[in-house]
């Protein structure tokens, strides 16, 4: 998969990392040169310094071959214009973008954006869940509330620690998609066992995920 990321610092760079561990062929667009150059020494990837919404730079980075767009600059006009074109004027299927106002996620949504994320939104959504569990170290909300992804750190009291991922009994609208383990990245299946220390991504679907993390550490996971 092609894909082309504008803008951003840390989710960027992030992004960059997580997409060329699998395979994928990433490009980025960045206006600020020192940290292209940052980059440029850490990834063996295509770095092009300039602004994204405008189109010469654009299709230096062969926009029209790309497979995604995702627009991370901190401006929501810009990150607008990035998709718009992305999608009107280049073709390209999906575009993503990160909403600062999160007045604007239904616009760019009614507008062909495929995925407008507000972090304002996000942790407003999130407060009175993390007030109340303190095992989850993150947690994001996607899609206007209907997925949800956490973290989850295992602790060595917790009923799961030691059983494996088969023998755990959780709701459908949960899965644990992702362990990491002594800062590497597991894949689980079925037979894999939890062990304490372990941090859990999980997906969920649910409208209020909390009411699942206590069927993972117990009852008592409220007051710690």
């Amino acid at each position: 998969m092609k894909v082309l990321i504008v803008g951003g610092r840390g989710k960027a760079d992030f992004l960059m990392n997580s997409l060329l561990d699998k395979k994928n062929s990433v490009t980025l667009i960045h206006d600020d040169e020192e940290y292209c150059r940052q980059l440029a020494r850490k990834y063996d990837t295509t770095i092009i310094c300039g602004d994204g919404t405008k189109r010469y730079i654009l299709e230096e980075a062969e926009i029209e071959n790309q497979d995604i767009v995702i627009a991370l600059t901190p401006k929501d006009c810009a990150n607008f214009v990035i998709c718009q074109l992305a999608k009107k004027v280049y073709g390209i299927k999906r575009a993503f973008a990160t909403v600062n106002n999160p007045k604007n996620v239904d616009v760019f949504k009614k507008l062909g954006i495929d995925s407008a994320i507000s972090a304002t939104y996000v942790v407003s959504n999130m407060i009175e869940q993390l007030a109340t569990i303190n095992d989850l170290s993150h947690l994001t909300v996607m899609e206007s509330g209907h997925i949800h992804l956490m973290e989850l750190l295992v602790k060595e009291q917790d009923p799961i620690v030691n059983q494996q991922i088969k023998d755990i009994d959780i709701s459908e609208e949960m899965i644990i998609s992702c362990i990491i383990r002594s800062n590497q990245a597991l894949i689980p299946k079925g037979d894999t066992f939890i062990l304490s220390g372990d941090k859990l991504i999980i997906l969920s679907t649910s409208t209020q995920p909390q009411s699942f993390i206590g069927q993972l550490v117990g009852d008592s996971y409220e007051t710690r």
